[in-house]
């Protein structure tokens, strides 16, 4: 049997505590490495990634004293030279970097300015969209003043955190509520970023707003798209995902997706009956009826059984395509029924359904067997 992969926290070994205390001394701090070390690694084992994380921070403040901006400056006089550019990130570089955004958040809380500033030293290195929430959260009026200069910053890494550290519904984050209003004319600087890097954080940010703000995010967007620019153009398709998955006319035709005249024909899955492990097989055809070429997003949704015997639906992108007049497409899509860290499979009845610029097309049933 194949080695399972390794747990996030591993990362976070001794080894990497003993990296931590060199870096220390090597940039001048006079510290007890012996005392760091065995301090950090007490009960080390039965931590979690966060946890260990929060650890060293602690060691950190225990070694470097109660006076944080003399203490900031020394952790903050470890790091390297700023990060290149880039549109994946600095995640896996950076790694080891985690634990300034903690100590910034844990013992930075009265000194305001000064946490600031080493969330902005930090994001150009790694990321600071963590450490930075606490502050937004307890004193966004004394924050908005640093959100609006930063989004004119020549480096991305910094434009990326305004939008991301600011996001509503951040993954790994606890939930942000911030004036929307305000937020909004910040992320309008940056609809044209020519970072993709930026322009991501961007999508990612109006996808999250637009789940409690709907109508304000969605007049923003069309706004912003007949302003024709690629770059903006870009950001408002990404923003619209969910709207498009759950079929939203206003959003589809925002981007073109007009209500669709076309005829579904020969709708088909192969067998009744499908052993998990093996794939449903879903087969159909789309006429376009109309005097005209017609652009069309085609989705397929599968409702999938829940524990308590109710269908959960889930939208896959199958096809975004412009059928020509009169022509007719046929469809094959294959969806592998296995068990998924992210999905657990039951027995009994699912279902399939076609869905053409957000309207239905009708659905057909079959029964996943163990």
């Amino acid at each position: 049997m194949a080695d399972s992969a390794p747990l996030l926290k591993d990362q976070f070994g001794i080894e990497f505590v003993e990296g931590w205390a060199e870096r220390l001394v090597e940039a001048g701090n006079d510290i007890d490495v012996s005392t760091f070390v065995s301090s950090t690694m007490a009960g080390y084992d039965d931590l979690t990634f966060t946890k260990r994380s929060v650890r060293l921070a602690e060691s950190l403040h225990q070694q470097l004293g109660d006076d944080f901006p003399r203490s900031v400056d020394a952790v903050l006089g470890v790091l390297p030279g700023q990060s290149p550019p880039t549109d994946e990130g600095t995640m896996e570089e950076g790694f080891w970097m985690w634990p300034i955004g903690d100590f910034i958040r844990l013992f930075g809380t009265a000194h305001f300015d000064e946490s600031m500033e080493a969330c902005y030293q930090l994001t150009k290195r790694f990321t600071a969209e963590f450490a930075i929430r606490p502050f937004l959260a307890d004193d966004f009026e004394r924050a908005l003043p640093y959100l609006q200069r930063w989004v004119n910053d020549p480096n991305e890494h910094v434009r990326r955190l305004v939008s991301e550290g600011t996001r509503p519904r951040l993954p790994w984050a606890s939930r942000l509520q911030l004036p929307v209003n305000d937020i909004l004319d910040v992320l309008a600087v940056l609809r044209a970023d020519e970072s993709l890097y930026v322009r991501r954080s961007v999508a990612n940010h109006l996808n999250d707003l637009a789940k409690d703000h709907s109508d304000t995010v969605l007049t923003l967007l069309e706004n912003w798209h007949a302003e024709g620019n690629e770059y903006t153009t870009w950001i408002v398709r990404h923003a619209l995902r969910n709207h498009f998955k759950n079929g939203d006319v206003r959003a589809l035709a925002m981007m073109g997706y007009e209500a669709p005249d076309v005829e579904v024909k020969q709708f088909d899955i192969e067998s009744d009956e499908v052993a998990v492990g093996d794939n449903v097989v879903v087969t159909f055809d789309v006429v376009n009826r109309a005097d005209r070429d017609q652009k069309l997003m085609i989705d397929l949704v599968m409702g999938y059984q829940k524990a308590n015997g109710s269908l959960q639906p889930k939208v896959f992108k199958f096809k975004d395509v412009t059928v020509a007049r009169g022509e007719t497409m046929n469809c094959v899509k294959k969806f592998l029924m296995v068990q998924r860290s992210t999905r657990k499979l039951y027995p009994g009845e699912h279902n399939v359904a076609i869905q053409i610029n957000g309207v239905d097309y009708g659905e057909l049933g079959f029964v996943l067997t163990g």
